[in-house]
């Protein structure tokens, strides 16, 4: 009986942390979060979307979202590509020079409905909505509880959502998928694969492979060059050479993990042949990229061991 009466206070317990974590409300990130995107047809390319600096619309100041083209926050190459605000509870977002549209709404109940005049599928105005049918919580990465969200189609409508309060939409487009009333694949497949904040890594469902950043998405899936660049031996447990087939000069050689973490990186190489020290990083499997200037000579997977 004391085990029975035990047990069950523990689940109350437990039932009650949940529901209060759940029940504290998380406001949309405002710096250094990224939202990923793996789309799939014969080959694997991604969207990395995130919050990079500030930027005022017509008076009101919007944070700005960037479309990542690696999966930091610093590459030149990365593009504007909306902007984004919050207001009690309330996400909008200007995208495509449209006016301000309704994105996320946080104050939903069950049985409301949330309208959009705006739509990506079409690129345009339109009109269509969801309505709430759920809500509970889910667990995050690090531990924590958000409320998730279960938007059904409605009128003019023919996609379901599922929105995570602090992340958005974690269904096919990601963040931006409130505004999808309709999907073209054109043979692909969608999927949000990760959301990370402050990196670490808090949302994943990734079809692909079982890293935050598959391919490290650092916008060179489909990256090909001449260049032969190769290390031996790979794999490695103390170090390893790497050999490039042509002369550079003033080469960068930067070394990231699966999620996207830069560990390592070596300037103003010169030489044809660079010997890489594994510099206490732990196993694992590890990207590198050789860069001159701003051009991408080369890239190598290196996998440390014991």
């Amino acid at each position: 009986m004391k085990k029975h009466l035990l047990t069950l206070s523990l689940f109350i317990l437990t039932q009650i942390f949940v529901k209060g974590q759940a029940y504290i409300y998380h406001p949309f990130p405002d710096s250094n979060a990224i939202w990923s995107d793996d789309w799939n047809e014969t080959s694997q390319t991604h969207q990395r979307l995130g919050i990079k600096g500030d930027t005022i619309i017509l008076g009101t100041t919007y944070k700005k979202i960037y479309s990542l083209y690696d999966t930091t926050f610093t590459s030149p190459y990365s593009t504007y590509y909306a902007a984004i605000r919050e207001q009690d509870k309330r996400i909008y977002a200007v995208i495509d020079n449209s006016n301000e549209q309704l994105l996320y709404d946080f104050n939903l109940l069950v049985g409301d409905t949330i309208t959009y005049r705006y739509s990506l599928t079409f690129i345009g105005v339109d009109s269509f909505s969801r309505i709430v049918t759920g809500i509970d919580s889910i667990l995050l990465m690090d531990g924590t509880y958000r409320k998730r969200y279960y938007l059904d189609a409605n009128w003019n409508c023919y996609l379901n959502d599922t929105i995570v309060e602090g992340i958005g939409s974690i269904s096919w487009m990601g963040l931006f998928n409130p505004l999808h009333n309709d999907m073209c694949t054109c043979g692909y497949s969608y999927n949000f694969s990760c959301f990370k904040q402050n990196d670490t890594v808090l949302y994943m469902n990734n079809a692909f492979c079982n890293y935050c950043f598959c391919g490290l998405g650092l916008g060179i899936s489909n990256f090909t060059s001449n260049v032969d660049f190769q290390a031996f031996p790979n794999p490695f447990s103390s170090y390893t050479t790497l050999q490039i087939s042509e002369h550079i000069s003033n080469a960068t050689l930067t070394i990231y993990t699966p999620q996207g973490k830069q560990v390592k990186q070596i300037k103003n190489l010169s030489s044809q042949s660079i010997t890489l020290d594994r510099n206490h990083l732990p196993n694992g499997l590890y990207f590198t990229i050789l860069t001159q200037g701003e051009k991408i000579i080369a890239t190598e997977k290196l996998v440390i061991t014991d």
